[in-house]
């Protein structure tokens, strides 16, 4: 998953520190709330320590019922795709259900690795893929299921609000 949407008003803060904008806090749930409606809620979430990704990983995760642990790597901060790929690969070893919340190109390029295919990754999109023990150098044994992002998804049910746990 890439990080939802972030604010460039502040030019004080680092890219590091920049937080996510109106729209990123309202993408950061729909996604959640997708993921669970796929049967694809994460036990394990790697982070990245930027803000950004903090605050998208902070906003999913009060929905889900069963709560994944989140770890912060900073190392996924600006990452390169086999950072990111070695990272999953060490996760995979304790979990089958991971989610990575990271940034871009690392991200869009370690997607589209994984699919075969070009995939760009805007804020908030997921790519899903499945796999049996599929260890981080066997990425020919994971499956590429799906991908989503916020502007794909129908409009919300106003009767579900974002403190809801599914």
């Amino acid at each position: 998953m890439r990080h939802a949407k972030s604010d460039w008003d502040d030019r004080s803060l680092s890219d590091h520190d920049r937080p996510l904008n109106r729209r990123g806090k309202g993408d950061a749930p729909r996604m959640a709330r997708w993921l669970h409606s796929i049967d694809s809620v994460p036990d394990v979430i790697l982070c990245s320590s930027a803000t950004r990704t903090m605050q998208t990983a902070d906003l999913m995760l009060p929905l889900w019922e069963n709560r994944p642990k989140l770890t912060v790597c900073e190392s996924l901060y600006l990452s390169s795709p086999e950072t990111i790929f070695n990272l999953i690969g060490e996760a995979l070893q304790s979990t089958s259900r991971l989610l990575v919340i990271a940034h871009n190109p690392g991200i869009s390029s370690i997607t589209s690795h994984l699919a075969d295919q070009s995939i760009q990754m805007p804020t908030a999109a997921v790519a899903v893929f499945a796999g049996q023990d599929a260890e981080a150098d066997q990425a020919n044994r994971w499956q590429y299921q799906t991908w989503m992002r916020p502007k794909a998804l129908p409009s919300l049910d106003d009767t579900q609000t974002d403190s809801q746990s599914l």
